[in-house]
């Protein structure tokens, strides 16, 4: 039940209007929150993700029903790593002085995000001081991720002085939300044998259950508009970072060249210009592969349901370090899902537990092409598949179930 003596600060790099998953995911979280009847108050950044056409916020507002306060520190696009790890450290120290400063006439307990990367560990030491109790949402895990991508040695003095800090911000954590068990088994490893596994809750991202429904092709516009309907059609639409394997999509494409199937890939990344130049090379960019900007966001529904096949992808190593958002998506949409990660990635272990799709290791391109002329020669079985999808992610990955299992984790 909620406290009416305790407020709640949520502490986000992205909030709405930011387009970024996160921020989506975060909004949600924070609306659905104060509807269920907690004081809400985020405290994030000015947006700067891929959202180009967002105009600058007012420092103070409120958007459905909770307080939002934005830094007033500068921030810039967020086109190139330089310009992230600038945004990251001024946000980061600006949320570290405001938590430190802070007055507050009620009770507070700080729910905050894994990202930017240093965040947790600032948010730790601000809780520590005020004595505030505090719930960690990994979302990324880290140091992991930068070890996984080569960008920090592991064991390296960077690594071991990261590592020793994240792993206070776990111990002393009220409550930590991992995304699945995979990533839950991580967090214990990484957090010591003095960790008490108890504390972390496992829940699931989500997605909006009336915002993206099934759609036949022949009924979408923006299958008609982009040439789909007529070819069998596989979707990424999301991200394309470096911990994504779209190289191995790319490749299992060029095998359909001469076929009536068609591979689009919606986004953009770090990585875009890698998977772009690979699909040049084979000489399959703009005839098997499409490539599409980012869609607008009133476009959404009808762009990730366009296509017969949606694509979720992880590079190897990723194990437990991230899950990623656009499974629930995928699923939300009533389409198999062609999962490339590891066998007992969190991933791969939800489209197995509902026949939603066929999961393939990265660097398989032969899996991905004997998954694709399965689905091809078999039209009742991506019907199925996509049936099962959309009752998997109607029974347990809605923006309610998720939002209410919040919600009793932090009043229990």
């Amino acid at each position: 039940m909620a406290d009416a003596n305790k407020e709640y600060v949520l502490v986000t790099e992205y909030f709405h209007p930011d387009t970024a998953s996160t921020g989506q995911l975060m909004t949600d979280l924070a609306v659905g929150l104060e509807e269920r009847g907690l004081d809400m108050t985020v405290l994030t950044g000015q947006p700067n993700y891929h959202s180009g056409e967002n105009e600058k916020q007012p420092r103070v507002s409120t958007h459905e029903g909770v307080q939002v306060k934005r830094i007033r520190a500068p921030q810039v696009r967020q086109s190139s790593i330089p310009r992230r790890l600038f945004n990251w450290g001024i946000f980061t120290v600006w949320m570290f002085v405001v938590m430190l400063l802070g007055q507050t006439e009620k009770e507070r307990e700080v729910i905050f995000v894994s990202n930017p990367p240093f965040l947790p560990v600032a948010m730790w030491l601000a809780c520590r001081i005020r004595g505030w109790d505090y719930t960690y949402i990994v979302y990324d895990l880290y140091p992991d991720q930068p070890v996984e991508l080569d960008y920090i040695p592991e064991e390296s003095i960077p690594h071991r002085i990261w590592d020793f800090f994240n792993r206070r911000a776990f111990l002393a954590a009220k409550h930590i939300v991992a995304l699945g068990p995979v990533m839950k088994e991580r967090i214990s490893r990484n957090a010591g044998p003095k960790f008490d596994e108890s504390k972390v809750e496992i829940i699931h991202n989500w997605e909006d259950e009336e915002f993206i429904q099934p759609m036949d092709k022949e009924e979408n516009w923006f299958s008609e508009e982009h040439g789909l309907v007529d070819q069998f059609t596989i979707l990424y639409s999301g991200n394309i970072g470096d911990f994504h394997d779209l190289e191995t999509l790319v490749e299992a494409a060029a095998e359909f060249e001469d076929e009536d199937v068609g591979f689009l890939i919606i986004g953009e990344g770090d990585n875009k210009s890698n998977v772009v130049s690979l699909a040049e090379e084979l000489d399959i960019k703009g005839d098997t592969v499409e490539f599409l900007p980012y869609q607008p966001w009133d476009d959404l529904p009808y762009s990730l349901t366009s296509a017969d096949v949606s694509v979720v992808t992880v590079k190897e190593g990723f194990e437990g370090i991230c899950v990623s958002s656009k499974l629930y998506t995928a699923m939300a949409a009533g389409e198999p899902v062609l999962t490339i990660a590891q066998p007992d990635d969190d991933e791969s272990r939800i489209v197995d537990q509902f026949d939603a799709g066929i999961h393939v290791s990265q660097g398989d391109v032969d899996g991905i092409v004997d998954a694709i002329e399965r689905w091809k020669s078999t039209p009742e079985l991506v019907e199925k598949q996509g049936e099962n999808a959309r009752e998997g992610f109607e029974e347990n990955f809605t923006v309610d179930e998720s939002i209410d299992n919040y919600y009793r984790m932090l009043t229990k």
